[in-house]
């Protein structure tokens, strides 16, 4: 049973929430904010076995939903969709910088993907919206560089010789 890397990964999103929710959501680039929830739970799916995982990752959506004005659920889909996939392909790449810095990038587009196209089906937005342009194009570069900071703290906090060698971002 895996209860402290568990437990330390929920607090993570926890803490991830609550800087997205406040700091994040005046300190924005371009008007385009990076998604440290997102990136802590790409960072924590790395050590939790595969059921944990797609739940952490619901979690940090749901958590987001409910402190957001989107419809309830559609970044809990996104989470835990961006979750799953991260588990099924985990064990497909090395974990060396680089690809560590692809993978999260192409996460976070998944992600960012995901909630243009299902919040455009629920009336949240337009693909063709020049905002959910630039999120598209944004919120992966912004996550690869928060990715530097969060991937090293949840290793060294989580990680161990079980699983893979991990370099740090």
């Amino acid at each position: 049973m895996q209860t402290r890397e568990i437990g330390f990964s929920l607090l993570s999103v926890v803490l991830a929430v609550l800087l997205q929710t406040t700091l994040f959501a005046r300190v924005r680039p371009l008007d385009v904010a990076g998604d440290i929830v997102l990136v802590t739970v790409i960072a924590c799916i790395r050590w939790l076995d595969s059921e944990p995982a797609v739940l952490l990752g619901f979690t940090g959506g749901v958590l987001i939903d409910l402190f957001g004005s989107a419809p309830l659920g559609l970044q809990a889909l996104s989470f835990t969709l961006v979750a799953l996939v991260g588990v099924r392909t985990r064990d497909r790449y090395d974990f060396s910088p680089v690809a560590t810095g692809i993978a999260v990038g192409l996460l976070s587009l998944l992600g960012v993907l995901l909630v243009a196209v299902v919040g455009t089906l629920f009336g949240q937005g337009m693909l063709n919206d020049p905002e959910v342009q630039r999120s598209l194009l944004l919120v992966p570069v912004y996550n690869v560089i928060l990715g530097l900071a969060v991937l090293p703290l949840v290793t060294s906090y989580i990680g161990d010789d079980r699983h893979h060698k991990v370099s740090l971002l």
